[in-house]
């Protein structure tokens, strides 16, 4: 008889890519020191930070707490990622930004998960917005899984944060490390994923992100949003398993990169630009009139 999966047989890799967070990393770092469940292990992916966090973190790699891996150059967080998921040893790795939190209970909950599921390979569970002294800000907002490939191709509602993935997936995919899809690279894996597995969710808020200045998405993640909406259209039309699976959604998908691209051209006071896409939109879906974020954008437009 095969052996039965115990909660404390299930080891995590926690993967943290960092550059330049010697004043965020040790609230991370806290954060999983401070897990219920304790079966686990922390991969540090260093992009050759110019600050003293190396010096930081020595007691705690000195002492096994943390695996440390310092890269010759700053490669940006899908090499880091990349890096991680190559030297991971858990049955599921999830990955966490420097600069965010894991709540108390978020890896005892995806034990108890994967031991009710045990054909589940890849899950999420829920995220938040929060600010530095970990006060709510924002509650994202999750679809169904009725139909996982309308859902993704809607938006990115996975991120890294709060999702874990089997030995089984995570050996096989990489993120890509093209500069230019620096805030979809991760989108890019999600299709890639979706494709082969079925999708579960923990419905609670087990972890979040920390809003400051310095974020990705605030400095500069979204400049390439054109490229990246035309890369990621060319090769789901060109990977056969990817257009059966989410050819019937590439409209979703086209109007979901648009109106992120109208957001950031409303930031930029460039109202010509914005509702030149807006335009485009309502040719592409004139459904899209009966969506809420739809709305939410086009009355920023206007107010704008």
């Amino acid at each position: 008889m095969p052996k039965m999966e115990t909660e404390s047989s299930i080891k995590f890799s926690i993967i943290i890519p960092t550059y330049n967070r010697v004043d965020l990393i040790m609230e991370t770092l806290d954060s999983v020191f401070q897990q219920t469940y304790t079966s686990f292990e922390i991969i540090v992916v260093d992009n050759c930070s110019t600050d003293h966090t190396a010096q930081v973190l020595k007691p705690f790699i000195d002492s096994g707490k943390i695996r440390y891996i310092c890269h010759d150059k700053n490669y940006e967080r899908a090499r880091s990622r990349n890096t991680g998921i190559e030297n991971a040893v858990g049955e599921f790795v999830t990955f966490l930004d420097s600069d965010d939190f894991l709540y108390p209970d978020c890896l005892k909950d995806a034990a108890e998960f994967i031991i009710r599921n045990p054909e589940i390979k890849f899950f999420q569970n829920l995220y938040e917005l929060v600010n530095d002294k970990k006060e709510h800000i924002y509650s994202y907002d999750f679809p169904s899984l009725k139909n996982q490939y309308k859902a993704i191709a809607g938006g990115n509602f996975i991120s890294c944060i709060g999702s874990f993935m089997h030995k089984d997936i995570y050996q096989t995919v990489r993120f890509n490390e093209d500069p230019k899809m620096i805030g979809s690279e991760d989108y890019e894996v999600w299709f890639q994923v979706l494709a082969k597995n079925n999708m579960s969710r923990i419905d609670t808020v087990n972890a979040a992100i920390r809003e400051h200045p310095l974020r990705s998405v605030n400095q500069g993640a979204y400049d390439n949003l054109a490229y990246q909406r035309k890369y990621l259209m060319n090769k789901i039309k060109s990977d056969e398993l990817l257009f059966n699976k989410f050819g019937p959604y590439l409209k979703n998908l086209e109007t979901s990169y648009l109106l992120m691209e109208v957001v950031v051209a409303n930031q930029l006071k460039d109202k010509k630009k914005a509702w030149s896409i807006l335009k485009q939109i309502i040719r592409n879906d004139i459904k899209v009139f009966f969506k809420l974020r739809f709305l939410k954008i086009l009355y920023n437009s206007i107010k704008s």
